[in-house]
């Protein structure tokens, strides 16, 4: 593995790419693009040139103020295993600190609630929330 970049700018292109990768053709989603990526603004990992890993933030839409949304945290098959993902919420936190972010929420598919707990977030409530079929569960961290 080469030296791991982040890019927090003109990434949306390699930021689908991989999301394209984890969510639709591994994990069979039919709808894993929104409104929110036109608005949203994302962080990619790299191994050289390679994205290998991405996440996207917004402002809670909700108006919750210092609060961002962190989501589509995908890591490419290969580089599982390797603390890409902590990785990918690091450069999350720090791109929304730079706005004056102060929390950060996410919707966790149930099978990933322990690597997000591991990261520092806790579950907000116990109530399921079903995407495309998959349990998920909101989840929060001070930032």
């Amino acid at each position: 593995m080469a030296q791991i970049t982040v890019k927090i700018k003109d990434n949306q292109k390699d930021a689908y790419n991989v999301r394209l990768a984890v969510f639709v053709a591994e994990q069979k989603f039919q709808n894993e693009f929104d409104d929110i990526d036109n608005i949203c603004e994302y962080v990619t990992l790299y191994d050289g040139e390679k994205a290998i890993a991405t996440g996207r933030y917004f402002p809670d839409p909700k108006g919750r103020e210092d609060t961002y949304i962190f989501g589509r945290i995908a890591v490419l098959k290969p580089y599982r295993g390797e603390h890409i993902g902590m990785g990918v919420i690091g450069a999350l936190e720090t791109a929304a600190k730079l706005k004056g972010g102060k929390k950060a929420l996410l919707l966790a598919e149930g099978h990933a609630v322990g690597f997000y707990e591991k990261c520092g977030f806790k579950k907000t409530e116990d109530r399921t929330v079903y995407s495309e079929g998959c349990p998920c569960y909101w989840m929060e961290k001070n930032i």
